[in-house]
């Protein structure tokens, strides 16, 4: 009795003092009122707006972004997925813009630990677990994620990456066709693209190499035939994120800005630039994990690590330029990755926890992980804090009021009410706009041509080609233009994006009227007699709605299944 309750004794305080660590951050954070932001940051932080003032009203979050992104109705959340946090959004929407930020990033961290710690602990030791867990969200992209640089799709997937790693090595070597296996992935992947899409591209490259290189190897074709079946309940549950990606893609859009041309990271450098908190290269605890596991290699469980180094291997050459990435960029969804580093070695993380864990015995893995999980806790504490120091001392306040236009490369400390600010001209992107626009391509990205950043910027109505004075109010669905009584038009161009393939409802001083598209990608009305107001409302369609309903419903039964089915077969055996 005693060592039972010595073992749930240490569980308990690792739990403990991970979850003291990260609630004194979120504290000092939501004291602030601020998060300080650069990079993708702003981008995530308006995607949240978006989805907080669709929910706000009642409504799914819509396709297109007229809150944020300068109004114009662009499709970043049509084409980004976003169903994994509308939950986070919905049980947070009370507060703040920016504490809600503040709080689910939190949530997410949480959740990584728990999730991961239960993964873990059906396979390995409790409190072996509790230390992996804590040592895994406390180092890596997870600590990134939540003390830099928010990124939302990649932090939801981070929070089931030990399932997502247990379940593709079991999937790839499954002798039979297991109906368990098989809800397990489906699920994991639902998770996976209703937070990502290229992720989810990328766990099927990972499970594409792994079944060919079974199948060719021994023949066998129950990995094939487990993942065709999941890929079918994928489809299915996914059906939302399909449906509006396909009908916005049809419209015809811009495409990445580096199509074609994909940024590979050095094989070297990923050791050399390594960090605690790394974004594309491998992070310290990685590193020092595979060194002792290489260190202390098991012969006689050569079997139990082959399959788990194998994935590591693969991760790492194709995040590296080790793989022909020349030849790759030219193939279809390969040529979108963008960056090696960012799409392939931001998942290398959990397997070495892995190999640790079934390399040594328990005894041996927890000495190892009770040191590192000492210097993760004041690493993790060491980088919030030098980070915040610095910041304090640098970066300014941004709550919409500043007269300095806020640029790319621009790191600030940012209030809820500089979230959807017109100051804030780095979200003037050429990503998912409609095809026709004017973007140049440089070698760090693309950006939209000056004139066309202006019309965006200052959002300028144009009267027969010259830009006139308006008022403009904005909701979650759509836009309102003010005027002082303007008469007798031949074409009004108005700063709001037009897809092709979406219906737009238009009104002149409160009548319907018909709309045209112009050579820029603009809404634009023809032969306007006499203007004072004009609207442009989109709404998704009807059916949308059903089919979000539909696949709620798929993915409840999957669920329902899994939990109760098999722990009825469970309590049987």
């Amino acid at each position: 009795m005693s060592k039972v309750n010595s073992k749930y004794k240490g569980v308990f305080w690792v739990h403990a003092i991970f979850l003291l660590v990260v609630l004194i951050a979120t504290y000092i954070d939501f004291k602030s009122n601020y998060v300080i932001s650069g990079a993708d940051t702003f981008f995530h932080a308006e995607r949240i707006y978006e989805i907080r003032n669709a929910l706000k009203n009642g409504s799914f979050p819509g396709w297109l972004n007229f809150m944020t992104f300068h109004h114009v109705g662009q499709a970043i959340n049509g084409m980004y997925p976003d169903i994994s946090l509308w939950p986070l959004v919905y049980i947070t929407n009370k507060l703040s813009p920016i504490h809600q930020i503040i709080i689910i990033r939190a949530l997410i961290l949480i959740l990584t630990f728990f999730v991961s710690y239960v993964s873990i602990s059906k396979r390995f030791d409790k409190e072996n677990a509790s230390y992996v867990s804590a040592i895994y969200s406390l180092s890596g992209m997870c600590l990134r994620i939540f003390n830099v640089e928010l990124q939302l799709g990649t932090a939801v997937i981070f929070i089931f990456l030990f399932p997502i790693a247990f379940n593709t090595k079991d999937i790839i070597y499954s002798d039979k066709i297991d109906i368990k296996l098989i809800l397990n992935m489906s699920l994991l992947c639902t998770i996976v693209i209703y937070s990502h899409l290229m992720s989810i591209f990328v766990l099927y490259v990972i499970i594409g190499i792994g079944i060919i290189g079974r199948f060719i190897c021994y023949k066998k074709i129950y990995p094939i035939v487990n993942t065709f079946i999941a890929s079918l309940f994928l489809i299915l549950t996914s059906l939302p994120v399909l449906f509006r990606y396909y009908i916005i893609s049809k419209a015809g859009i811009q495409a990445p800005f580096s199509k074609n041309s994909v940024t590979t990271i050095k094989f070297i450098d990923i050791f050399s630039s390594s960090e605690w908190s790394s974004r594309t290269t491998l992070s310290i605890v990685t590193i020092v994990l595979l060194f002792i596991v290489i260190s202390n290699f098991k012969v006689k469980k050569l079997n139990l690590l082959l399959p788990y180094l194998y994935g590591e291997i693969t991760l790492i050459v194709l995040g590296t330029n080790l793989a022909p990435w020349s030849i790759l960029q030219n193939l279809p969804l390969f040529d979108s990755i963008q960056n090696t580093g960012w799409r392939f070695m931001i998942f290398s993380g959990v397997i070495p926890f892995i190999l640790l864990l079934i390399n040594f015995s328990r005894k041996s893995s927890r000495k190892i992980l009770k040191v590192l999980f000492i210097i993760a806790i004041f690493a993790s504490m060491s980088e919030y804090y030098n980070f915040h120091q610095s910041a304090q001392k640098n970066l300014v306040i941004f709550d919409g009021n500043n007269s300095k236009l806020l640029g790319v490369d621009d790191w600030v400390k940012l209030k809820s009410t500089g979230i959807n600010s017109a100051e804030l001209t780095r979200d003037i992107i050429p990503d998912y706009a409609p095809k026709q626009i004017n973007s140049k391509v440089y070698a760090n990205g693309s950006t939209l041509s000056e004139d066309l950043q202006n019309t965006i910027k200052f959002n300028q109505v144009k009267s027969d080609g010259k830009n006139i004075n308006t008022t403009m109010k904005y909701t979650y669905e759509g836009v309102e233009f003010n005027f002082n009584n303007v008469k007798n038009i031949s074409v009004l161009e108005l700063p709001v994006y037009g897809y092709k393939t979406l219906n737009y409802h238009v009104t002149v001083n409160g009548k319907d009227v018909p709309y045209a598209i112009s050579n820029l990608g603009f809404i634009k009305l023809n032969n306007v007699e006499k203007v004072r107001k004009v609207s442009i409302k989109y709404l998704y369609p009807e059916v949308y709605k059903y089919i979000i309903y539909f696949s709620t419903v798929i993915l409840l039964i999957l669920v329902g299944v899994k939990v109760f089915y098999f722990r009825k077969m469970m309590y049987r055996c």
